[in-house]
């Protein structure tokens, strides 16, 4: 692994003589990827094999894999590292860093998205509320450099397009000036992934056992619990245990209440606590669950331009910078007509197993709702849907037609799939 000795050997130069000033490296790490082009001489699956063979590897830093699915330390210096990232299921929550420097795609492309915080409020060193707001969202391609700032100066997500993605990256080993490393849940929440608590971890792993064992105390313990938590555990407690309310499979087995009365149940306990903090946890955990629900379908597609077309769902919530990724993507194609064309596609991709017939998650769908769906892309009037009814689908009477779109726009907003194409119409 020469080539990242040198790497590493220049940029170790080039910043001691700048007195290893942290404003400073991310330029300098930037440079020197972009000028050594390692995408273009080697393949990441060549580290694969120069690992595997290996008697004995550089110290670790991410040893346990808690960022990207392998992460490999290929080279250190005194002051920072080279890590190389290998993506085949994870990828990025919003998020900022606690060190500084630069990565490179090595293989693959991803959606990099970057975000601007407004803290309102500080509840503890390791929460916080807020604005979250999308500033810029970018295809990056194999090749592609970007600069690492750390701290909230730079708050970003990377979603890995392809399978595997891999990422190169020059680092400190920490900016001790930059903690917590926290991570970011839209509408505005801040919290720190890393914290550790013997206390929090032990109550966490009895309310999701309780809740697994289907107690019938479960719900009692998890609320006396609530009633004496802080913010911040109670949160992390409401966010994980909401997957588990969500299953049909306890909804049937307990029967009498409805597994989301029982979970708001928990909500009235923490919104009783600590106001209307609880609001932003409930809009938080949400996101979270509607992400989560397109990376599910996500992963039963194959298709690479309807995981293209998802992913982009995942990230993007704004209509117009959703289209022009896909303008930058296929260029000699309306945005438009793609969405409706992966649309179609999603409505006919069976899901086998599941509580809903097909990956777009409306049942019974039809090209009269495609034709609904048109429309409120194109952000159309009463006056100019009945104009293309006439010219584009030969409909002279409208007025039926009509009559039920209402009905048929209110099926299309229920889709987790479209809601970000739809949420400004």
């Amino acid at each position: 692994m020469e080539i990242f000795q040198k790497l590493g050997a220049e940029v170790e130069t080039l910043w001691r003589e700048k007195n290893y000033n942290e404003d400073l490296l991310p330029g300098i790490a930037a440079k020197a990827l972009t000028e050594c082009d390692i995408p273009s001489k080697m393949s990441p699956w060549e580290i694969v094999t120069w690992l595997m063979n290996q008697t004995e590897l550089p110290g670790q830093q991410d040893l346990m894999g808690r960022f990207s699915d392998v992460p490999v330390t290929i080279a250190r210096f005194p002051r920072f590292h080279i890590d190389v990232y290998f993506w085949y299921n994870s990828t990025t929550a919003v998020h900022q860093h606690g060190f500084c420097g630069a990565f490179q795609v090595f293989e693959g492309s991803s959606i990099h998205s970057t975000y601007e915080f407004e803290m309102q409020n500080k509840l503890n060193f390791f929460l916080e509320t807020g604005n979250l707001t999308l500033r810029n969202v970018e295809l990056l391609t194999k090749g592609g450099v970007r600069e690492i700032v750390d701290g909230r100066k730079f708050i970003h997500a990377l979603f890995h397009l392809d399978n595997p993605s891999v990422t190169l990256i020059i680092r400190t080993h920490r900016s001790p000036l930059s903690s917590p490393q926290f991570s970011y849940m839209q509408p505005g929440l801040a919290i720190d992934p890393f914290f550790e608590e013997p206390n929090f971890i032990k109550k966490l792993q009895t309310a999701k056992m309780l809740l697994h064992l289907k107690r019938d105390d479960a719900d009692e313990q998890i609320a006396n619990f609530l009633k004496n938590s802080d913010a911040q555990l109670s949160y992390v407690i409401l966010s994980n245990l909401k997957h588990l309310f969500s299953n049909a499979n306890i909804e049937q087995v307990f029967g009498v209440e409805k597994n989301s009365d029982r979970f708001d149940n928990l909500i009235k306990i923490v919104r009783a606590k600590h106001g209307e903090i609880a609001t932003t946890f409930t809009d938080a955990i949400y996101e979270q669950e509607k992400i989560g629900e397109l990376s599910n379908k996500r992963s039963i597609v194959t298709d690479a331009e309807l995981r293209f077309f998802l992913a982009i769902l995942m990230n993007v919530s704004e209509k117009q910078k959703i289209f022009s990724l896909i303008k930058e993507r296929f260029p000699d194609s309306e945005p438009i007509e793609k969405v409706l064309d992966w649309t179609f596609d999603l409505s006919n991709t069976k899901v086998l197993g599941a509580n809903i017939t097909n990956a777009l998650g409306i049942q019974d769908f039809d090209d009269h709702d495609l034709m609904a769906l048109e429309f409120l892309l194109k952000d159309f009037n009463e006056v100019e849907i009945r104009a293309s009814l006439a010219n584009d689908y030969g409909l002279t009477d409208a007025d039926d037609w009509l009559k039920n779109l209402p009905s048929r726009n209110e099926k299309l907003r229920s889709s987790f799939v479209l809601l970000a194409l739809l949420n400004s119409n």
